[in-house]
């Protein structure tokens, strides 16, 4: 498990064939799965790492509408 971006991290696994991969970030409580592939080398492609870095972004959008939601109801 390492990062991948920052607050991001990486599961791995794999098989004989192919390796699994889970980006994922822990916020605000909850764990949120940017993305998940598989492949048949050790290498995270750039391609996937930008595919998580924008799901990351909605999910901070999100989060931050939640919050100014919550904010605004009290």
């Amino acid at each position: 498990m390492g990062a991948v971006l920052p607050g991001v991290f990486e599961l791995r696994d794999r098989d004989s064939e192919q390796w699994y991969r889970v980006l994922y970030i822990p916020l605000e409580g909850l764990i949120y799965v940017l993305h998940c592939f598989r492949k048949k080398t050790n290498q995270t492609p750039h391609k996937e790492i930008e595919t998580a870095a924008k799901r990351l972004q909605l999910v901070k959008q999100q989060v931050a509408r939640r919050k100014k939601e919550d904010k605004h109801e009290k």
